[in-house]
């Protein structure tokens, strides 16, 4: 796990984070050797590539004999190659004038060198008493390019300026080109922070505060949990209502206590054995139990975020109960529904069964004793044009054509209904007003008047064919 900080060996700084760009105000040897010789023990023991380049009042040879009495195994740490103790000539002005973009790829190279060699990073510091005053604008411009950089890169770096060489505004602007500045007053030193890192802080806590807040008011529950061992380490409000406990009942406790027995593989959850192998931006159901022994359904989305320095999974769970509630009600639904269509499908057969078993009757009733009656009269004398009527319309007992030409959309009188049939059986016109005691003038305006209904006016369709097909 990688850290976050690392230690300064400066007390009053404590432990900072990679890409920390600080500067001393210092106004003797000692006040040089009381901050660099513990940042660079801290350095050299957390295995970081430590670069001392140094300048009046403190010269190389004076800077080493410092370091070899705080580190007693200084030697060891010079032969792997660890530490590098360097004049500024050899450095800042090896190519016989200061070269801004040289100097800054030079450390970042010596940077990645450091890496390639196995150091965790690194730990470097400059003097600049060797600054000449004609140099100073084109330095400060440096030293705000490492401000505005150094943040993406493995490095702490401590530029050191003599307090006597500096008047208020250049001062001013040192400590603005750097994240803060350490400065001694009446033998104990204190932190001076630039207006841009005041700024900064205020707008990381104002972040922070809106964070936490969004944290503790979202909606859905949040658990935070360690991915190696799975201890609970942080909740919010909305976490305890759906366990039904309180956050000191949860924090500390092992991810599993959260679901049921059953759910739990090798002493963890199925579900955060899968976001912690890599699925955790898949959306996973599962289930919780609460303290109430109520078995919630949840639905969970796990991301990995970093909370100082260590690596945490976080699980959002939306509880689901009511919806799963919803979809088996509405599966229970959908299955008495397919069940009340089969029930009226059974019906409509049967009804239609019953339908065909009635026509069977009545064509059978028709035959076997309507039928024969008709042809004894028709025997005995009775006019033959209305037997074979009554006889076709006893046929067709069972046809649909009485139901089609009483339709409410056609819109015909009683009269021309009876007259339909009679004209379906073959009467004539004629024989239609004899038979109905009428004029055949009569009949033929009730005709043209059923043609018209028909939506047959002005066509060469014969009344008797159409009505045959209906």
């Amino acid at each position: 796990m990688e850290e976050k900080n690392r230690k300064t060996g400066i007390d009053i700084v404590g432990d900072t984070p990679w890409g920390t760009h600080l500067c001393i105000f210092y106004q003797s040897k000692e006040d040089l050797i009381d901050i660099l010789v513990p940042y660079f023990k801290a350095g050299l023991e957390n295995n970081e590539f430590c670069m001392w380049v140094t300048s009046e009042p403190l010269k190389t040879e004076e800077a080493k004999s410092l370091l070899e009495k705080a580190i007693k195994n200084l030697d060891d740490y010079i032969k792997k190659g660890q530490i590098e103790i360097l004049d500024y000539g050899q450095w800042y002005t090896k190519s016989g004038k200061f070269e801004a973009d040289k100097i800054l790829q030079g450390w970042v190279e010596k940077k990645a060198q450091a890496l390639k060699m196995g150091f965790d990073g690194l730990r470097l510091t400059g003097n600049t008493s060797w600054l000449e005053k004609n140099d100073w604008k084109k330095f400060a411009d440096y030293e705000a390019t490492i401000n505005n950089v150094i943040g993406k890169y493995r490095i702490i770096a401590i530029c050191s300026y003599s307090l006597d060489k500096c008047n208020a505004g250049e001062i001013i602007e040192v400590v603005n080109n750097h994240q803060f500045a350490l400065i001694k007053r009446e033998d104990n030193w204190m932190i001076l922070e630039s207006s841009e890192r005041k700024k900064a802080e205020d707008v990381l806590r104002q972040s922070e505060e809106r964070h936490r807040k969004q944290f503790e008011e979202a909606i859905d529950a949040i658990f935070l949990a360690d991915p190696e061992t799975g201890m609970i380490v942080g909740c919010n409000i909305a976490a305890t209502k759906l366990i039904e406990r309180e956050k000191s009942e949860i924090i500390g406790k092992h991810q599993s206590f959260l679901h049921p027995a059953e759910d739990i593989i090798n002493g963890v959850s199925k579900t955060f054995k899968r976001h912690v192998i890599g699925e955790a931006s898949e959306l996973l159901e599962d289930k919780v139990v609460t303290q109430s022994g109520q078995i919630k359904d949840v639905a969970i989305r796990a991301s990995r975020i970093t909370i100082e320095g260590k690596e945490i999974l976080q699980g959002i769970f939306r509880d689901i109960t009511e919806c799963k509630k919803a979809e088996l009600e509405l599966q229970e639904q959908k299955l008495a529904l397919e069940q009340k269509n089969l029930a009226l499908m059974e019906m409509i057969e049967h009804i239609e069964r019953a339908k065909n078993k009635t026509k069977d009757d009545i064509a059978i009733n028709v035959n076997e004793f309507l039928l024969p009656i008709l042809k004894k009269l028709k025997l005995r004398g009775a006019p033959a044009k209305y037997i074979n009527l009554i006889q076709r319309h006893l046929e067709e007992l069972t046809s649909s054509f009485g139901r089609k030409i009483t339709e409410k959309s056609i819109k015909l009188t009683s009269r021309e209904i009876e007259i339909c049939n009679m004209v379906k059986g073959g009467l004539t016109s004629k024989e239609i007003a004899e038979l109905l005691n009428i004029s055949q003038q009569t009949i033929d305006k009730h005709r043209k008047n059923i043609r018209y209904k028909l939506n047959l006016s002005k066509k060469g369709v014969n009344l008797s064919s159409f009505l045959h097909k209906l």
